[in-house]
């Protein structure tokens, strides 16, 4: 730009750049890379394109047993503008790894550091990794106190009000603990912190468990799970959500219609529907998924909105919701020795092969837009112990 423009106007039309721009602008200035990565300019700049570019990542083992990021952008193209990501150090590093979830660009990831000399499981330290797959930043973080992957549940997003991405980390008192006021420890880390600490909200004693890591999800600043509530008198026990506030740390119980609650827990799903709840209900035995969605977070706001009728001449389930409400689903082949990702449209019951087949189980896909948080980061990996941060380059070689 000009050297007659007035720095504060160009500080306003940066904003105004897509993401790859931006990152191509940063090297032509030292101005304006200090502005582009301070931390004012990255909550506004999310806050005010929140219609950034959606990105389907997509997390598999392909035939030959090996892990692959594949992305593809949700755009008028789709499927054909996919391409396959190359992962960071710090997500290359973990074993067995799970999505948690993905809020403002960043994807959340949980599993163990593999260590080359430990054959024991778990292979090495519980981690989380934040990555924001569009500017290639990832950031590797440390949890204490989990030593298998039934130990804790998580939960992951971004703070609206500060722009500072949060994990949840979620486990059940130890019996030696049972005279303290609840069942359930809530540890909190935020990156701007660089440390757990206790949640400033508590769970409920009559949750009894929650029903697995890929039941929950982030929308518009609030991280939802499925939980089961305690039977009473011996009858089954009843389904509910939970959800946490990002920004006040509060939890809340939402109860679920009769006809959900008590439905089975495995037919179950939650998903982002056009940026509202919906709980999807499967039947598995007559191949049909009821969509309900919720208002306000009121149960009794709670609709059934439609019914999708599955292909039935195999076996699928659902992965995630495209944003024209097409549904991204999981389909095994005929002989059930892998399955293929199929992009199915509900109402015209169209099948759209996307051309990717993987190991049985192992599909898992989540929505993305793209983002600026992370850029001031170098790829690290955060000390729990003595709150110091070492490049994952560095640890490598220590």
């Amino acid at each position: 730009m000009s050297d007659h423009i007035p720095f504060e106007i160009q500080v306003e039309i940066i904003k105004r750049l897509p993401i790859r721009s931006l990152i191509r602008v940063r090297s032509v200035s030292k101005a304006w890379k200090c502005v582009i990565e301070s931390s004012d300019f990255i909550a506004e700049y999310t806050v005010r394109n929140h219609d950034q570019p959606q990105h389907l990542l997509i997390k598999y083992y392909n035939v030959y047993g090996e892990e692959t990021y594949d992305s593809i952008v949700e755009d008028d193209t789709f499927p054909q503008n996919k391409v396959s990501l190359a992962v960071p150090l710090s997500v290359d590093l973990l074993w067995n790894s799970y999505v948690v979830g993905a809020s403002c660009g960043l994807v959340c990831l949980f599993g163990f550091y593999r260590h080359d000399d430990d054959a024991e499981y778990p292979p090495g330290e519980a981690t989380a990794v934040l990555w924001n797959p569009s500017i290639r930043k990832s950031v590797a973080i440390p949890v204490p106190d989990v030593d298998g992957y039934d130990e804790a549940t998580f939960g992951f997003g971004v703070c609206p009000a500060t722009s500072d991405p949060k994990i949840v980390k979620i486990t059940e008192r130890k019996m030696k603990d049972v005279a303290c006021s609840s069942r359930w420890q809530v540890k909190v880390f935020s990156l701007s912190s660089g440390v757990w600490r206790n949640s400033f909200g508590n769970l409920s004693d009559s949750l009894a468990d929650f029903m697995g890591p890929r039941s929950q999800v982030t929308i518009r600043g609030f991280h939802y799970w499925f939980g089961v509530g305690d039977a009473i008198g011996g009858d089954t026990g009843f389904c509910f959500l939970i959800s946490f506030d990002l920004t006040s740390e509060e939890f809340r119980e939402i109860y679920l219609p009769n006809e959900l609650a008590f439905h089975d827990s495995t037919g179950l799903h939650v998903f982002n529907l056009c940026d509202s709840l919906a709980v999807l209900q499967e039947w598995l035995m007559d191949d049909i998924i009821e969509v309900w969605m919720m208002e306000n977070g009121d149960s009794k706001s709670f609709t059934k909105v439609f019914t999708i009728d599955k292909p039935s001449y195999c076996l699928s389930r659902p992965l995630e919701f495209r944003w024209n409400g097409e549904l991204m689903m999981r389909m095994e082949n005929n002989t059930g020795d892998f399955e293929v990702l199929i992009d199915y449209d509900p109402f015209s019951e169209h099948i759209n092969d996307l051309g990717i087949e993987s190991q049985c189980h192992t599909l898992a896909v989540t929505s993305y837009t793209e983002s600026l948080i992370l850029i001031n980061q170098l790829d690290t990996v955060v000390d729990d112990e003595d709150d110091e941060e070492i490049s994952v380059e560095q640890e490598r070689k220590v």
